[in-house]
């Protein structure tokens, strides 16, 4: 219980920011049949589903979790207006909005993929049999549609929020009802890629070209877990406002995050460790002196004058460095990074090592991975990448990758929701698929040289940068890059 209320804690702070403290949902556990929200004030998970209890399995209640906070990324009241309208059944409407919403949710957070697909295989195991044996004895195409689209949503790859069950389609039916039954089953698979405000239009459409799916009174029982769906009302909606900055890509990222292995030692140089020493300034935090008013020693000369607490104490040391000091540093991997003769990857390394001496050695969090065509990563995202020879079959002598892409960073605001972001690169890049005002709030980016090798490009690449970072600093000598780098790091975190 309190492992999934910290997840929720997480997921609402990240949506919805500074809202989060009067907005956070709060998480009830209740002897219902499957997991449900309205919107706002709660989420309630089931103490037992299909057969799980709570505490025997907790990624399959995570993934619950998930699934409903993926319906505060959708429109549901106007959703629900377009159901009363057409007479859209409500069991097609719910998986649509499913398939909509899973797909949509690991990309928002990835972390939150495998929980979902660990969901949907456990459904597959509990329900395939079920579904094969309703499809035949369906009377109706509403109820055949029904069953088809549960066995897409589950049975075809649990990896995937639906795929088209086209084989299943063909089992059994008249040469009219799998051509509409496929026709539908690509229809569905394509909300997939429609925004989150163009639901109402996508399922009056469908409405309008398959009547045979407008019968609102039907229910069949046919074994679909997740079927309970709240408009939530004006909660909803003000969740909906507060997301309103959430910019947002439907296609999945184009980059991999992937953990490696630590091999060798690249310990700093003198330069760095000096470098390193006047940089750690920066985060010291002068140590207090004197006393405070508080019950311990007797103070004499406070006695005389007669003051009412005539006791003092030790002021209490704050120690070198406040613990809020959390960052994430992420280093451009490019092969562009080495293609200069005066080495900007060896600069950005030792600048990367400097700031991370500097931070621990006053206290900080500081964890740190590489990316060009993907993001790499020790594990627990560990800084002593940085003082190593190889991660993995990446080595540290040099930068080598093919491309620049951004795609990874809500994997990472999700991993580290407290940590700030900062990132160093010389080029432009594919940006994230979603994009946080929140994430976006704590991330900074360092621009290595662009103004005087790529001119041309400028525009566009502060224009990508600023969309996932809130602010970003030029850097054009390489002797600069350390404290640039650095300034972009607050004292304490905030």
């Amino acid at each position: 219980m309190n492992e999934l209320q910290a997840v929720l804690n997480l997921v609402s702070s990240a949506l919805l920011g500074d809202l989060a403290s009067f907005l956070s949902p709060r998480l009830v556990i209740a002897k219902d049949h499957t997991a449900s929200t309205d919107g706002r004030t709660w989420i309630r998970l089931p103490e037992e589903f299909l057969g799980i209890r709570l505490g025997e399995q907790v990624h399959i209640f995570i993934g619950l979790l998930a699934h409903e906070v993926g319906h505060w990324l959708q429109p549901l009241k106007e959703i629900s207006e377009v159901e009363k309208s057409t007479g859209l059944n409500h069991d097609i409407v719910n998986i649509i909005l499913d398939v909509h919403l899973e797909h949509l949710v690991p990309i928002v957070f990835p972390l939150f993929a495998s929980p979902l697909e660990a969901v949907r295989s456990l459904v597959a195991g509990k329900h395939q049999t079920d579904y094969e044996k309703q499809y035949k004895k369906a009377a109706t195409l509403l109820e055949a549609a029904d069953v088809a689209l549960l066995f897409g949503r589950f049975c075809v790859d649990a990896s995937q929020a639906f795929l088209p069950p086209y084989r299943f389609i063909l089992s059994g039916r008249s040469k009219k009802d799998k051509e509409r039954l496929t026709s539908l089953a690509k229809r569905v698979d394509a909300v997939k890629n429609y925004p989150r405000a163009e639901l109402p239009a996508f399922l009056e459409k469908l409405a309008a070209d398959f009547p045979e799916l407008c019968q609102p009174g039907l229910n069949f029982g046919l074994g679909n877990p997740l079927d309970t769906l709240t408009s939530g009302g004006d909660g909803l909606t003000i969740i909906l406002e507060a997301l309103a900055g959430l910019k947002l890509d439907s296609s999945p990222a184009s980059a991999e995050v992937i953990e490696e292995r630590l091999s060798g030692r690249n310990p700093p140089s003198a330069e760095t460790l000096s470098l390193s020493r006047t940089l750690q300034r920066r985060w010291e935090v002068t140590r207090s002196s004197g006393v405070i008013m508080a019950p311990g020693r007797l103070n004499r000369l406070s006695a005389v004058r007669g003051d009412p607490m005539p006791f003092t104490l030790p002021a209490p040391v704050a120690g070198k460095q406040a613990p809020q000091t959390k960052i994430v540093l992420v280093v451009d991997w490019s092969g562009s990074m080495s293609v200069n003769q005066n080495a900007p990857w060896n600069a950005a390394l030792q600048a990367a090592q400097a700031i991370a001496l500097a931070i621990r050695s006053t206290g900080g969090d500081v964890r740190a991975a590489l990316f060009a065509e993907h993001l790499w990563h020790a594990p627990d995202y560990s800084s002593d990448l940085l003082f190593s020879h190889s991660l993995g079959f990446i080595s540290l002598s040099d930068a080598n990758g093919e491309d620049t892409d951004f795609s990874w960073l809500p994997q990472v605001w999700q991993a580290f929701p407290q940590h700030r972001v900062l990132l160093l690169t010389d080029g432009n890049g594919y940006p994230p698929k979603a994009i946080l005002p929140s994430g976006r709030k704590r991330t900074s980016a360092v621009l290595l040289q662009v103004r005087r090798n790529l001119p041309q490009n400028l525009e566009q690449i502060e224009a990508t940068i600023q969309s996932f970072a809130s602010n970003f600093v030029h850097v054009d000598t390489l002797s600069e890059l350390a404290s640039a780098w650095a300034l972009l790091i607050p004292r304490r975190m905030q």
